[in-house]
Formats: C-alpha cells, structure tokens, sequence
C-alpha cells in the first residue's frame, strides 16, 4: 500500500519537476525525498519519472499516479470537511460551475437569501460553458453544477430542471422588435451575435438550423451572453438567449425577448447536475436541496413582443 507520505513527497516533485524544490517545500532533505521516490518506483517496479539534466518529467505510469494522487487529495479534503461539518453543522465551502446565463440569472436571485440563512458556508462560483461543466462536476472539480439542456454524460445525476425558452433579443428599435413571435428561420438572414460553440444555448441553435437546412448568418462569436445582449441593445444585430438573461436590459426598456416557436427552443431547459459516484458534503447537500426546492418555484413567463421579465418568486422559506 503506497503511503500518503510518499504521495505528498511524489505530488510535490511533480509539481515542480524538481527534487530540490519539492525537499524545500516540504521543509525535508533532499535526500528524503529521493528515498521515498526510489521506494515507490520499487513498489510499483516501473519508474514513475524520467531523470533530465534539468529536472523530473513524469513517466506514463507517473501520469497515471498522479492522477491517482489527485483524487487521493481530494478525497482527504472532502472527507475533513465532511468531519468538520459534523462538528459544526452548516459549515463548509461549496464549488459551482454554471453557465452564464443561470448565474446571472437564477443564481442572482437564490443566493442572497441563502447567504443570509446559511452564514457558515462559503462558495466558489465560476461561470463556464456547458461542456465544461459536465465535465467537471464529473471530475469531481466542482460539487454541484447548473448547465444548459440536459446532462451531457451518463455519470451524472439531473437533480432539477427548469425551463429556460429561447427567444430572439433585439434592441426596442429593431424591425422585429413589434413581432411576438417567430421561428428560427424566420431570423436566419438577420445578423446575429452568438455564444461560441461551448456554449449549450449554441449547440441547440446549431442543430436547429442544421436539421431545417439553413445557415446563420452570424457577424460576431463570442464567449459572453453579457457581452452579445448590450451589443444587441445598441446595434442591429440580435442574439439568441432566455429572457431571464438579459431581464434589466429589458426592464430598462433596452431590448424586447421576442418567443421562439421551435419546439426543442421552446422547451429548452437548465439542468442542475451532480456525479453519480461522489457523495454530497453536508454544506453541498444544503445547497442543493434549497437550490432544488428555489428551482421548483422558479418561474419567469415571456410575453410576446416588448416582453417582461416577471417572474413569480418562491416563499422565503424556500431558499432555506
């Protein structure tokens, strides 16, 4: 059985490639680290780094290790958090990765409240596309994740979904600005500012046209819904996103959210996700259990033409 000391002494060289720096940060002889190195190689008997004049380079099998080491790393935290939550009830540090749309959305929205009921618990929120977050959440790098459509990949669980209907946002003096609804190509020829295609909202757009055999005529990509929906404010491009994403600019009398008709845009959805095979710390399963009830109630209806973003928002007690 490798033990945890050689892991930390090989993690460390691995880090930095080298085993002088790896002994000064682990305040150890070099000599030390050497040793548990050589023990390891021994244990698994293959060599786990390649010797360069200029330092370590990890061997395939060291690749494989330190993945191992990794997860290893993150079981440890995970677990002294769980023991520490155990000790001190709503503690502990959450990590969410969303897309967009939903962060400045929904998330805007359910976490003042929370913060508020659940003091003790700190979060990391960091905004990606959805590919990107099925795969961390599936890597165990963030616990929960909120991404758009349904989930990517099998080792994850849906844990709630909302509905999150595409419309076609144009600025208030735009030529569509007066239609209350229409379908997607209807507006192909019109010049758009789209999310690139990491984005979930994208790749449903994409499958549209591909399936109604037309193109888009997209003048600008970009990885930012904030970005393409105040360019839209102020130009005659127009852009595809939910209404909740560019609700002030609406409210500010900015853009209209005009409905698409397209069945599967008109069903498009928001997943909130978890992995199948890592359990929920404590402060993790406080958000998603208040998330899931918050998602339930949460509704934001579209009207045709200079749509609203109104919305009917869930009790207090909700969030808690």
């Amino acid at each position: 059985m490798i033990e945890s000391t050689t892991l930390r002494y090989f993690y460390e060289v691995a880090a930095f490639g080298s085993v002088r720096v790896a002994a000064e940060k682990l305040f150890v002889a070099q000599s030390a680290v050497s040793r548990q190195i050589a023990l390891l190689e021994d244990e698994l008997g293959v060599p786990v780094f390649e010797r360069h004049a200029r330092g370590m380079a990890l061997t395939a099998a060291g690749e494989l290790l330190l993945r191992y080491a990794q997860d290893n790393k993150t079981q440890l935290a995970d677990l002294k958090g769980q023991i520490h939550e155990y000790e001190t009830l709503a503690k502990g540090h959450v990590r969410v990765g969303c897309v967009e749309g939903i962060l400045h959305g929904l998330l805007t929205s359910f976490m003042p409240s929370f913060i508020r009921t659940h003091p003790g618990i700190t979060f990391s929120l960091d905004l990606m596309g959805s590919h990107a977050v099925g795969e961390s959440v599936a890597e165990h790098k963030y616990d929960l994740g909120i991404l758009f459509g349904a989930s990517p990949r099998p080792d994850l669980i849906e844990l709630q979904k909302i509905e999150q209907p595409l419309c076609v946002i144009a600025s208030t003096q735009h030529p569509l600005a007066q239609q209350r609804s229409c379908t997607l190509a209807e507006v192909a020829d019109a010049p758009l500012a789209l999310p690139d295609r990491s984005f979930g909202l994208r790749q449903l757009v994409d499958r549209v046209s591909s399936k109604g055999k037309f193109k888009l005529n997209i003048a600008v990509e970009t990885n930012s819904l904030s970005f393409a929906s105040r360019l839209v404010a102020e130009s005659d491009l127009i852009t595809f996103q939910p209404s909740d994403v560019v609700a002030p600019l609406i409210e500010a009398g900015k853009v209209v959210a005009i409905p698409l008709t397209d069945a599967s845009l008109r069903s498009a959805r928001a997943t909130l996700v978890a992995s199948y095979s890592r359990r929920l710390s404590l402060a993790a399963n406080h958000l998603s259990q208040s998330l899931i009830a918050y998602m339930q109630g949460w509704q934001r209806p579209v009207k045709p033409g200079r749509a609203t973003a109104s919305r009917t928002t869930p009790a207090r007690g909700k969030s808690e």
